[in-house]
């Protein structure tokens, strides 16, 4: 098996983005990108089911929040926007993706030309000042309430940064605004090879037990769902039991009366 250097030379240009929708079954992936994902399979055989668990859960947080009422939609580290993403979760609202990623941002545009009702933008997650409320307001239109999604990024950002984000998206977000979050668990220190493999570009793969996710959060309300692992989150169905990789929660911007 490759050295976690071995393999970040060997798959410099493998996109995680694309090895999600090569786990999801969709089309946008290229050859480097499976031989990427096979390598994180061989640390654990079912990543398609950690995905698929996870992009189930973002259905399922951004229809909760649409029946609250609220229908626009601020997707952070979106990736690419395929297989039963955010605007296909709730067609009736007003959606913008955005990513770091350049190539993602590209490849997002492309995916979602034509769609009326969804745009794709630049976004450094962990640094706000990157997309400033006249860009929202121009895919999203005057903002009422938002629906956030971020999903997918707290794992490569430090506690302090992440903090002070959730402290900017408070600020950002008008009362009543709900906030659909994820967390990576301590489970993948089971697996050691894939913390490896994670951190192998030079990222530092951050994961959370419960209390630690609660002391991040600032003002923000968890609602009567709490912590609990992506599969279990409003889930009744047969895979809500599925192994808890990554914790889910939502999160309320209560009015400023309400403290």
């Amino acid at each position: 098996m490759m050295s976690g250097s071995a393999a970040m030379r060997r798959f410099a240009h493998a996109n995680a983005a694309r090895m999600i929708d090569y786990w999801l079954g969709g089309i946008h992936y290229l050859p480097v990108d499976v031989e990427a994902a096979k390598e994180y399979e061989a640390a654990y055989g079912d990543f398609r089911g950690i995905f698929r668990v996870l992009r189930a859960y973002i259905g399922r947080a951004a229809r909760a929040i649409r029946a609250e009422g609220v229908d626009q939609f601020l997707v952070f580290g979106a990736g690419l926007p395929t297989s039963g993403n955010v605007h296909e979760a709730v067609p009736d609202a007003r959606v913008l993706y955005t990513d770091v990623d350049r190539i993602n941002i590209a490849m997002g545009q492309r995916i979602l030309a034509g769609l009326p009702n969804a745009a794709y933008a630049y976004c450094d997650a962990s640094d706000l000042t990157t997309l400033d409320r006249a860009s929202i307001e121009r895919a999203l239109g005057p903002i009422r309430r938002l629906g956030i999604v971020f999903v997918g990024v707290a794992a490569f950002i430090a506690d302090e940064e992440l903090a002070a984000t959730f402290a900017s998206l408070y600020d950002l977000a008008p009362a009543g605004s709900l906030m659909a979050l994820d967390f990576d668990s301590e489970m993948c220190l089971r697996y050691p090879r894939i913390v490896e493999l994670l951190e192998a570009p030079g990222l530092r793969f951050h994961m959370r037990a419960p209390e630690a996710i609660r002391r991040l959060l600032g003002p923000w309300r968890l609602t009567s769902d709490g912590i609990t692992p992506v599969a279990a989150w409003r889930n009744h169905g047969e895979d809500a039991d599925y192994p808890p990789f990554m914790y889910g929660c939502m999160v309320r911007r209560p009015g400023d009366e309400e403290g």
